[in-house]
């Protein structure tokens, strides 16, 4: 599509009250909607930082979707913001070295390369950039500084399952920017989902912005105070007032930006399908024993039960080899009516394992996967794509697909309160013409169903922080 440069007077009201915010507080959180367009905002409030010297140099935390491209075009889609020169450090290994070595005065990386970034430069003294950016700072919520021991599950020549443990230590994303912070003068997160998983995920992002001073200066002291762990199945609960003593704390340094209008909602219609009597009688046992005896998978928690109802509900399972066994098609055969109805319109369709994309393929060969076309957000909107797949991870944050369609569906869903939000949000978005309507196909009496309650809680919870924090205009 031709790129529109806008000027700078059109900008909304909010926007220009997250840019006053960039430009005024050195350290905040800010909540706004995923679609309000606090990449511009905030790439607004940048530009007159560095204007006026008051910063140098500007690094880009964001998805790699979102550092490769969001950022990018919306610096050359504002007639003012075009003057600043920017760099990528997204790419092959040459490349990043190429972005880091030309001190831009706006360099854009994504999370995955943050290691990279801290083995290249070597010594935090190297550390050039005073002002961070992070897009999406909940992905920062872990506040884990290194990494721990993990079991790794390996096959051999011989069919012979492995168990090996991979040792930690190595420094985290969050322990790289921990490290790094005393180099940092000023740091701006934004996000439209700081608590997918509740008040736990507070504090990695706050202690970026303040040091400790608000939640405490380790994790552990933080979960202490508020919280209590289940010492078996390791789960956090917030204690009474919990939430009331956690957010009166941090009531200056988290801002919501009250949402404007910019596209209808989206409407979700739910389909709900059946599954066929003996898959649903081999479903309840598997679910009571933990043993699914037709298809010889075993979910050794609940935890990984979990995960396999889920995978059940959508119509294959994972083996403990990694096989894959089919189960039924209940999913793809509502998901061909979805497609027959929509009598030519292009649905974009999230999906939830491996299994999924690749039986959905070789169902409507026409089908294409985000993630393995590198034109897929210029062809969708293009209106190139009649189907489109992506897992939500892949498609999340950032990503502009208003202008190919206005039909999503949920083939198989998900516990994550931020990829359901994420993906939901990729059609309802400034430039979207029609009414957005969003299908899950739900499995009756599986964990499909409750998914979506724990989605409704968690979503809640976020509600209640989001609204707290929400400035008064």
């Amino acid at each position: 599509m031709t790129q529109v440069v806008r000027p700078r007077s059109d900008l909304r009201k909010a926007q220009r009250i997250i840019s006053e915010i960039v430009k005024s507080d050195p350290a905040k959180l800010i909540i706004s909607s995923m679609g309000s367009g606090k990449t511009g905002a905030t790439l607004d409030g940048l530009y007159d930082l560095l204007s006026r010297f008051e910063v140098q140099h500007v690094l880009v935390i964001a998805p790699r979707f979102v550092a490769a491209n969001t950022w990018p075009d919306e610096i050359l889609s504002w007639q003012h913001t075009r003057a600043l020169s920017y760099a990528v450090a997204v790419g092959e290994p040459e490349e990043r070295v190429a972005a880091i070595k030309r001190r831009a005065e706006i360099t854009t990386l994504n999370f995955e390369n943050l290691p990279w970034l801290a083995q290249t430069i070597r010594t935090v003294e190297n550390w050039y950039w005073d002002a961070v950016v992070i897009d999406e700072s909940s992905r920062m919520k872990s506040g884990e500084g290194r990494t721990k021991p993990t079991k790794v599950k390996t096959v051999t020549a011989e069919g012979k399952i492995v168990h090996k443990v991979r040792p930690g230590g190595n420094q985290t994303r969050f322990g790289i920017m921990t490290t790094a912070r005393r180099k940092i003068g000023r740091v701006i997160e934004l996000t439209g989902t700081p608590a997918p998983k509740g008040l736990i995920d507070l504090w990695g992002q706050a202690y970026l912005l303040d040091q400790g001073q608000r939640l405490g200066r380790d994790k552990g002291e933080f979960e202490r105070r508020w919280f209590d762990k289940d010492k078996y199945t390791h789960t956090v609960e917030p204690r009474p007032n919990a939430e009331e003593e956690i957010l009166a704390r941090l009531h200056d340094l988290l801002v919501t930006i009250p949402q404007e209008k910019v596209a209808e909602d989206a409407k979700f219609i739910p389909m709900k399908v059946r599954l066929p009597e003996k898959a649903m009688r081999d479903y309840k046992e598997f679910e009571k024993s933990l043993y699914c005896e037709p298809y010889d998978v075993e979910a050794i928690s609940n935890g990984v039960l979990a995960n396999k109802l889920l995978q059940f509900a959508n119509g294959h399972m994972y083996k403990e080899d990694r096989s894959v066994v089919h189960i039924h098609d209940a999913k793809m055969e509502a998901l061909e009516e979805l497609i027959d109805s929509a009598q030519g319109e292009n649905i974009l369709v999230a999906y939830g394992f491996k299994f999924d994309k690749d039986a959905i393929r070789k169902r409507f060969p026409h089908a294409v996967v985000a993630n393995e076309h590198k034109d897929f957000v210029t062809d969708w909107n293009k209106k190139k794509i009649r189907l489109g797949l992506a897992h939500p991870a892949s498609i999340g944050h950032g990503t502009n697909l208003q202008f190919g369609g206005h039909i999503a569906a949920w083939y198989g869903l998900t516990f994550s309160l931020e990829l359901w939000q994420q993906f939901n949000m990729r059609l309802p978005r400034p430039g979207q013409t029609e009414q957005v309507l969003i299908y899950p196909i739900i499995a009756e009496g599986t964990y499909d169903e409750r998914a979506l309650t724990i989605l409704n809680d968690r979503d809640a919870t976020q509600d209640r922080i989001i609204r707290n924090f929400t400035l008064r205009t």
